[in-house]
């Protein structure tokens, strides 16, 4: 065997054992629920009306990827009902002390800061329904 066609092998031999250890893409399947979770009577489970504790943070980049400011009318949802950004786009709906105002969802609240049914809101969405001071409020919200 010449010395060219030992070296052909090698190098076939060695294409093959490369090709064969490559990774391999694989795709993974992950089931969740999609019925968001109502804390307050609803005829529409999807929509709300939800409610829980309401509080405010200051400007950011959401985890929708939208950069915005405290003067935004933005939100970020409680974790469980924004799932995989799903919710990213949507408008809300909030009421507390007999106040009503319109909001954005841009944003996941952590899980330990916002239960089932929290929003945190940006400071212009907060001082629409009291003052920043007050800090947490009872809210009521749906989509729409």
């Amino acid at each position: 065997m010449t010395a060219f066609c030992k070296l052909a092998l090698i190098a076939t031999a060695t294409l093959a054992a490369m090709v064969s250890a490559a990774p391999v893409a694989t795709t993974t399947v992950r089931q969740t629920s999609a019925t968001p979770v109502s804390l307050a009577a609803s005829s529409s489970q999807d929509n709300g009306p939800f409610s829980g504790r309401g509080t405010w943070f200051t400007d950011s980049v959401g985890s929708c990827g939208t950069p915005f400011d405290t003067n935004d009318m933005i939100v970020a949802m409680n974790g469980e009902q924004m799932g995989d950004n799903t919710q990213c786009g949507r408008t809300v709906q909030i009421t507390s002390n007999g106040k009503t105002v319109k909001a954005t969802v841009v944003d996941t609240c952590p899980s330990e800061y916002c239960a089932t049914g929290a929003l945190d809101l940006s400071q212009a969405v907060f001082e629409q329904l009291a003052p920043l001071s007050v800090g947490v409020i009872q809210i009521e919200w749906s989509f729409v």
